[in-house]
């Protein structure tokens, strides 16, 4: 739909005030069209979820307030299992929780008497051409980004089309909307640092008088963030975001004004010093903040964009040390761990009594999945390191793997050509024929099957470890593997008292 517009060209901010002063007019026909695709996306997007944000008795606020009641009333119930710490940290979280409560109900309380009363009074008027739009960017160029702000009394809108991708973002701000204040008690006096460091290299920010700050739509990471800064701190809602695919969400903006911090730089710098528990409580809350964790594939995974990319590279050298993986995706970095090592490092994160608690009472919030799927991924079993591994010679220890043709290699890797070449060595001076291949960035000695037959004493070994693999596999219930291993490996060494497959 093509609306009659006013437009200006956004100038300077006005006195005291985040808002932009309108400045020349816009007759230019193209830029109109944009302007208009913004604030059509901007109608569409309020009549989808007209039910909250225009409805008369529903808002925006009723999920928070339902959420962090139930859970409340569960805290509660928890507050006195466990020790004393335990006890006290409950009762901490669940004063955090009463104020966020309250907090949110207040604001409901301002949304149904003042900001949906403007919301709706602007729509009107947008659809009549009486509102002058102030935008800012660069309407034509779609590889930057271009923003149509609308403004009323106590409602500020950004409608903005992102760089590159095209996406629009909407963003109300809640004007003239006061906050609280919370006191939080001390727990965690040697893993705050790491605590800190993590939440402030993701979403963490540093205000301009150098308070750590950060803005969430997450309940759980409000508590989280709280936790991490104990003393005084100033929390607000000070936003909706109204998203494309998904709903209306509250942004939570935190102020730990009992701290101040320097520049990010040093904070990275401060990481690497971090002894290795250190490292890895820091990694927990950097996961909390720009991670993910897959309980199904069993990966840990860390997302930068490449902007903080340069910040991180140090950090993500030690990352490496604890077999994380560095992948470069379009826009962004991934860096991930796999397997029994992500299993591994979820469980050392929860082995702390005072963080399992923490994760654990936060995760019965609605809006921590993330948390549930750490706490999954601590329970998942992992196969010991070195049950596919035989001796074959005094000192080198290889891997048996069993290819598709159950056909059976066994196969030694080694991060240094000259290393690999030393194994390869030995095994030919024992009479093998090794071979050598490169393997994903790493270098590979392997011997076939031909070679394996050759040697009774060590078909004894390679059976005793594909009976191993053939029992853990049926546990599995994995037919296709048991076929191979049976039907193809077994057989073909003549593996004495193996169970029949199916």
């Amino acid at each position: 739909m093509t609306l009659s517009l006013r437009i200006c060209w956004g100038g300077k901010r006005t006195r005291g005030s985040e808002r932009l002063k309108c400045g020349e007019e816009i007759e230019d026909p193209k830029i109109i069209e944009e302007v208009n695709k913004l604030i059509n996306e901007f109608l569409a997007r309020v009549e989808r979820y007209r039910d909250v944000l225009l409805n008369d008795e529903n808002t925006p606020f009723d999920y928070a307030i339902n959420a962090l009641s139930d859970w409340l009333l569960e805290i509660k119930a928890r507050a006195n299992r466990g020790d004393d710490d335990i006890t006290r940290l409950r009762k901490a979280v669940y004063k955090i929780g009463m104020k966020m409560l309250k907090l949110v109900n207040r604001t409901r309380e301002g949304w149904l008497k003042i900001y949906r009363k403007e919301l709706k009074e602007l729509i009107k008027k947008l659809r009549s051409g009486e509102v002058k739009i102030a935008i800012s960017g660069d309407p034509i160029n779609a590889a930057k980004s271009f923003i149509a702000h609308l403004y009323t009394e106590h409602l500020a809108i950004s409608v903005k089309r992102t760089a590159k991708s095209g996406s629009i973002i909407i963003r109300l701000t809640l004007n003239n909307l006061k906050g609280i204040h919370i006191d939080i008690p001390r727990f965690f006096d040697d893993l705050l640092r790491p605590m800190q460091y993590g939440l402030m290299l993701t979403d963490g920010s540093i205000h301009e008088r150098g308070y750590p700050v950060m803005g969430t739509n997450y309940l759980w990471q409000v508590i989280a963030w709280l936790m991490a800064w104990p003393g005084k701190n100033y929390m607000r809602i000070h936003n909706l975001n109204i998203n494309e695919n998904s709903d209306v969400k509250i942004t939570w903006q935190l102020m730990a004004i009992g701290h101040k911090l320097g520049s990010k730089v040093k904070i990275a710098k401060e990481v690497l010093a971090l002894n290795n528990d250190g490292f890895a409580m820091f990694l927990l809350f950097a996961i909390l903040g720009d991670g993910s964790i897959n309980t199904k594939e069993k990966i840990i995974m860390l997302i930068l964009g490449k902007s903080k990319y340069e910040l991180w590279k140090d950090i993500i050298k030690r990352m490496m040390g604890l077999n994380f993986k560095d992948y470069d995706n379009k826009y962004k970095k991934e860096i991930k761990v796999y397997s029994s090592r992500a299993v591994t490092l979820a469980q050392s994160w929860l082995s702390e009594p005072r963080v399992r608690t923490l994760i654990e009472d936060l995760s019965r919030l609605p809006d921590a999945e993330k948390l549930r799927n750490l706490i999954e991924l601590t329970k998942t079993r992992i196969k010991p390191l070195g049950r596919s591994m035989v001796e074959v010679i005094s000192g080198v220890w290889m891997n048996t793997h069993v290819k598709d043709a159950g056909r059976v290699e066994l196969r030694i890797k080694r991060s240094r050509l000259e290393d690999a070449v030393a194994i390869q060595d030995r095994l030919r001076k024992a009479g093998f024929n090794a071979r050598l291949r490169g393997h994903n960035g790493k270098f590979e000695v392997y011997i076939n099957q031909d070679e394996v037959n050759k040697r009774p004493e060590l078909i004894i070994k390679v059976c005793e470890v594909l009976k191993s693999m053939y029992e853990e596999t049926l546990n599995e219930n994995n037919i296709k593997r048991i076929k191979k291993i049976i039907g193809g490996a077994m057989t073909r060494f003549n593996c004495q008292d193996c169970t029949q497959g199916p």
